[in-house]
């Protein structure tokens, strides 16, 4: 990285911050170096350890930070919570390459909160990047659980639809599945057609159709369903959107709802 790409980043990261902060978040900042402890791991703990950069001293485990909302989320399930809402900015490490991220939590927030967090850090991007949302993924994590039944969700079938391997999900399931139906739908119209096959007032059709209504208010109309996701982590549990710039078409305005042992609405950037 050169002086001018790492002084314009630094401005970046600075301007993220005093942005927030006018908008009312509080400002953290947490050590780049996590100390774990083997007893107290968690599932999504333990898979997380072989993508992640860790080692042991005198018995105890320390990592480098791969993931701000864990690493939050981590920290105010054991401490007294005050803050209702924080901003934040600092080094990852994720495949072995350090990054910079710049992002948000919103514990406990109204449908309103998330919306109005989403407006805060677009208009961010607009004003401190000169850049515009181009389309959007938007998905959901418990889409899965109403497209196929818990029989149906073999790891095998899981991997099918992953992949996007509509002839083997044809042959398994049968051409007139909805998961085949949806795949074979344009992304754009996969919506709609959710819609139809399901009761449009299924709690998880709601929360897509509210999203969708409100990026179509905003003027961004390029929305596609992404229905074969599955949650990198276990309290991934709502609607998520990856939002693709216009200019920078490599970044991308990432996040989503979350319910463990605490509830929030989580948005991220990676410089």
């Amino acid at each position: 990285m050169n002086a001018t790409t790492l002084i314009k980043n630094k401005e970046i990261e600075l301007a993220f911050l005093k942005h927030f902060q006018q908008a009312g978040f509080k400002l953290v900042d947490f050590s780049f170096i996590e100390s774990l402890s083997w007893q107290t791991l968690t599932k999504d703990d333990l898979q997380q350890m072989t993508e992640r950069s860790f080692w042991q001293h005198d018995h105890h485990i320390f990592a480098l930070r791969n993931d701000f909302t864990d690493q939050l989320l981590r920290y105010y399930s054991s401490y007294p919570r005050q803050l209702g809402n924080v901003a934040y900015s600092g080094p990852i490490v994720r495949d072995n390459e350090v990054y910079t991220q710049l992002g948000i939590e919103h514990y406990n927030p109204t449908i309103t909160d998330m919306q109005d967090d989403f407006m805060t850090f677009y208009e961010f991007i607009k004003n401190s990047l000169n850049d515009e949302i181009d389309f959007v993924i938007l998905g959901h994590y418990q889409l899965i659980d109403l497209l196929l039944t818990t029989k149906e969700q073999t790891n095998e079938i899981l991997k099918l639809v992953q992949e996007r391997n509509i002839s083997e999900l044809t042959s398994q399931l049968g051409i007139a599945h909805p998961i085949v139906q949806l795949l074979t739908t344009k992304t754009t119209e996969q919506l709609d057609l959710l819609s139809q096959l399901f009761q449009h007032d299924h709690r998880t059709i709601q929360a897509l159709r509210r999203w969708d209504q409100w990026f179509k208010s905003l003027g961004i109309s390029d929305i596609h369903l992404d229905i074969t996701p599955q949650p990198p982590r276990s309290y991934y549990k709502g609607a998520f959107m990856r939002c693709h710039l216009k200019e920078n078409k490599s970044q991308q305005l990432t996040g989503g709802f979350y319910k463990g042992d605490l509830e929030g609405f989580g948005l991220g950037f990676i410089l």
